[in-house]
């Protein structure tokens, strides 16, 4: 029998809307929920998932007192030894630079886009212009946490990536829509950070 150590680094970027209580929430209790999962190291998407959806819906009951709704968005990168595990529900994105080209490794829920509008609308929902595309004429994203009067329609179920480390790989960006919004992903790539002409 034998031990052996293996590094684990947790980070996340939260939005919440309605109020700070979801992102608060998501804040203090998402990790705590995953690293607690029985499935962390052997099946670590699946915890993710699960936690994900955990947190979300206890945030919901502790809701119920609440007049006001509140949600919040989160993108989130767990490290568990040399594999990579982006995840996000909402408008906030992951964003990596590796060998000097920046991309997204999350993709935004938007309700504009074609899977996420058929979802809602198989739900019972509806998606429509009220300066951006919104759920149900209100919420401009179509994945997150809380959002109690909408949750028949606004999952917290995480798209996961996952990426290799390895000497390729510079770093990593987690961060909200008041980022993503006036920032592209490739102003992140090595040539625009170094001044190098492209």
């Amino acid at each position: 029998m034998g031990c052996y150590w293996l590094r684990t680094v947790l980070c996340m970027a939260v939005s919440g809307h309605g109020g700070a209580r979801a992102a608060e929430y998501v804040k203090q209790n998402l990790f705590s929920n995953l690293i607690r999962h029985p499935k962390f190291i052997s099946d670590t998407k699946s915890a993710i998932a699960d936690a994900y959806n955990h947190t979300d819906s206890e945030f919901l009951k502790s809701e119920n007192n609440q007049n006001r709704d509140a949600g919040s968005t989160a993108s989130t990168a767990i490290l568990v030894g040399d594999r990579l595990l982006v995840a996000n529900v909402g408008d906030s994105r992951a964003v990596i630079c590796r060998g000097g080209n920046a991309f997204a490794v999350s993709r935004d829920h938007k309700p504009d886009q074609s899977d996420e509008r058929q979802r809602i609308e198989d739900a019972g929902g509806f998606v429509m212009w009220a300066g951006t595309w919104r759920v149900g004429g209100v919420l401009a994203v179509s994945r997150a946490f809380g959002d109690r009067l909408l949750k028949q329609y606004v999952v917290a179920d995480p798209e996961i990536q996952e990426e290799k480390i390895d000497s390729s790989l510079e770093f990593l960006i987690l961060a909200s829509d008041g980022l993503w919004d006036v920032v592209s992903n490739e102003v992140w790539e090595s040539s625009h950070l170094t001044g190098t002409p492209e």
